[in-house]
């Protein structure tokens, strides 16, 4: 979060004084040639850029860059003393080099550094501080503009900077000190991607889409230069009016990033959530044909602004999930950088060309040019939807990539997971066959050197090295999961073991299944497996969970019931036959009951041997009658509420079999009636509901009168 807010700090807090250094030093007409020129140094500086993460790795090229930043700041507030004519300029390919791609580089590491199940607990805190961070970049230059001189903003950008890397000095690229996370990495670079970009039409329509809205962003930039030119003199006015400009920029993105992002995924998916964008930009256009003033600048660059770093970006940033994470890295930093860069050159020469056909009147013309490079993004978004559907559904049923359904936000996703089925053993060997092709491709000895590699740090009982191998399996081998599955019985490494082999969960669901039955195995492993299965929602996996109900041991049974139960509520079709399922309960309460008082319970709070018994005994109930009644029936009976007691008693007595209902109400410290309760089922089940609802408010209001 340091690191975010301080490099997106430094991104707002230069642009405002660049703005207004390069202002005050020329006229406002030379503007678009500097957005020509600057986007065409910063694009080649991209493929340099693309080509060093690639070999490198993007931790330690963010680092030297930024390094290099600092001291060319320093350097160009020095400048300012003595030319600033130069200054401005030097500050202006400075902006556009280090800006946006040392953001793409940053978030790049983000996503390398994290597991997708670590990832889910802190990209969303890191993309707070980095909204924050631009708040304070932009409210920091707004104060320091009333006391101190424009050039002295490098100063404090350049600290920003510093504070930066001082926060990045902790990251790593690579768990491993012996560099073999780099012999696991494709060979690529900026050809590479190109070559990519020729080949994949989604790619090409996210890079137009990206190019469009990066011209229209320069056309709007000219208008409120030039607005804010008219009506600011130079120097200190005009940073303190960019700055305020920017700080409330990116106030309201912080707002609309908490509040708005997550509902949009939900409603409209990620190319609606991401045509929001270009859509406020075209009707803030149309506004600024009408009436091209200072306001309509500032409605129409805000809204892109806004919109930009909230709702497009978080969109935007998820329709890279049909790409593999080896093929993501070279294309996405020349989509997200290079294709803006070209965006901006041509809406720099737009821009050129209108001041030069219409001089002061060509305000109008370039609000007109925003609106249509916006409404061309949105025409392009109805084929972006198609591509990201088609691309999602081929990377899954290939097994390029893998997706937990929990970990879905938007409708399209969880549509395409529905329609592409659940993936099973057929799919899962495509993947497997893919997976060798590649492998045989590369060059001779290299995967099996990092296998080998692998293997030794997995077996060396070192716990550091074994949790830097554990963080290399994303795209490891499937056999390398042999090694894995002995370090779920260590307590200090198996949450790691755990999280890899989740992410290999549907390329060796059948090793999985064949490890929770095997009786040979030790019992740690085996009572650890199900949390890994709950994650591969397969008939193979739930058929697996359901064969070990019968196991002796019975936290194995307790723990594969709990998955088995997870699987059950994502897929319903998962969910085992009633008949079976009681039987199972039938068990539970004969020969089964012996065996509660066995095993320990790897997480929970302390219970006696009969509760955990019987919350085992209604966890199975709820995969054959409603959940919802037969949970909120276990917490009555309970409980110390007479009435209650006696309506779950009364719903149990409807729903169950006869058999199941002596041997279960012994257990109940209960009474079975001679004959069936006179209200129906459904009748008990919303009452149930109604009484679950009372209790859930008053263990809430406990909870807050303990606090």
């Amino acid at each position: 979060m340091l690191a975010a807010g301080a490099l997106v700090a430094q991104q707002v807090a230069g642009r405002a004084t660049r703005d207004a250094l390069f202002l005050t030093s020329f006229p406002v007409s030379t503007l678009p040639v500097a957005m020509i020129v600057a986007a065409v140094v910063s694009a080649a500086s991209v493929l340099g850029f693309s080509a060093a993460m690639s070999r490198r790795g993007p931790g330690t090229v963010l680092r030297a860059a930024m390094a290099a930043g600092t001291v060319l700041l320093l350097g160009e507030w020095a400048l300012c003393l003595a030319e600033p004519a130069l200054a401005a300029l030097a500050v202006y390919l400075h902006m556009a080099v280090f800006g946006g791609t040392l953001v793409s580089a940053f978030w790049s590491l983000m996503s390398e550094r994290f597991d997708p199940y670590t990832a889910k607990r802190t990209i969303g805190p890191v993309g707070l501080g980095a909204s924050l961070g631009g708040v304070v970049g932009g409210g920091l230059a707004f104060a320091a503009s009333g006391v101190l001189p424009v050039p002295a903003m490098l100063a404090i950008t350049a600290a920003f900077n510093v504070a930066g890397l001082l926060a990045l000095t902790r990251f790593d690229d690579a768990p491993a000190a012996d560099g073999s996370a780099s012999s696991r990495l494709e060979a690529t670079g900026p050809l590479t991607a190109l070559r990519l970009l020729r080949q994949a039409p989604y790619l090409r329509d996210l890079a137009a889409i990206v190019a469009l809205g990066a011209a229209g962003e320069a056309m709007l930039d000219y208008v409120l230069s030039a607005r804010a030119v008219a009506a600011f003199a130079g120097g200190p006015p005009l940073l303190s009016f960019f700055a305020l400009f920017h700080a409330a920029v990116g106030l309201l993105a912080l707002l609309v990033q908490t509040t708005l992002v997550r509902p949009s995924l939900r409603r409209l998916g990620l190319v609606g959530t991401a045509a929001l964008r270009p859509a406020a930009v075209a009707a803030a256009a149309a506004a600024g044909v009408v009436d091209p003033r200072l306001w309509s600048a500032v409605a129409a660059r805000g809204a892109h602004g806004v919109l930009h770093n909230s709702l497009f970006r978080s969109g935007y940033e998820l329709l890279f999930t049909p790409l593999p994470e080896r093929r993501k890295r070279p294309t996405k930093t020349i989509v997200d950088v290079g294709f803006d860069r070209l965006g901006t050159a041509l809406g720099g020469a737009l821009s050129l060309a209108a001041v030069a056909a219409l001089g002061p009147t060509s305000v109008g013309a370039l609000f007109g040019g925003a609106g249509v490079a916006a409404l061309a993004a949105l025409a392009l978004s109805r084929r972006l939807h198609r591509g990201y559907v088609a691309a999602l559904e081929d990377s899954l049923r290939s097994g390029l990539i893998r997706l937990d359904p929990e970990d879905a936000v938007d409708g399209a996703t969880l549509a395409t997971l529905a329609h592409t089925g659940v993936l099973g053993e057929r799919r899962i060997s495509a993947g497997e066959r893919t997976a060798r092709a590649e492998a045989r491709s590369a060059p001779a000895g290299a995967g099996r050197d990092a296998v080998v590699e692998t293997v030794a740090a997995l077996r060396s009982g070192d716990e550091a090295a074994i949790r830097a191998a554990l963080r290399l399996l994303d795209e490891g081998e499937p056999a390398l999961a042999g090694h894995v599955l002995p370090l779920l019985g260590r307590n200090d490494v198996y949450l790691d073991a755990l999280r890899a082999l989740r992410r290999t969960a549907w390329r060796g669901c059948g090793f999985l299944v064949d490890a929770l039955l095997d009786p040979r195995q030790p019992p740690a492993v085996r009572r650890r497996v199900p949390r890994i299965l709950r994650a591969c929602a397969t008939q193979q996996a739930a058929d697996g969970l359901f064969a070990s109900l019968h196991d002796p041991d019975f936290e194995l049974r307790r723990q594969s019931a709990l998955a088995l139960a997870r699987l059950v509520a994502r897929a319903g079709a998962l969910r085992p036959p009633p008949p079976s399922v009681f039987a199972a309960v039938s068990y539970e309460l004969g020969k089964g009951h012996e065996s509660w008082t066995g095993g320990e319970a790897d997480e929970g709070p302390a219970e006696s041997a009969a509760e955990r018994g019987l919350a085992h005994v209604f966890t199975l109930l709820a995969l054959a009658i409603e959940a919802e009644p037969a949970r909120i029936a276990h917490r009555a009976l309970s409980g110390e509420n007479a009435s209650l007691r006696g309506t779950a008693l009364e719903y149990l007595e409807n729903v169950l079999p006869e058999d199941l209902r002596r041997a279960l109400w012994p257990h109940l410290h209960a009474t079975a009636r001679g004959q069936r309760p006179g209200r129906p089922a459904v009748e008990l089940a919303a009452e149930l509901r109604r009484a679950g609802d009372t209790l859930a408010g008053r263990a809430r209001a406990g909870k807050r009168t303990t606090r």
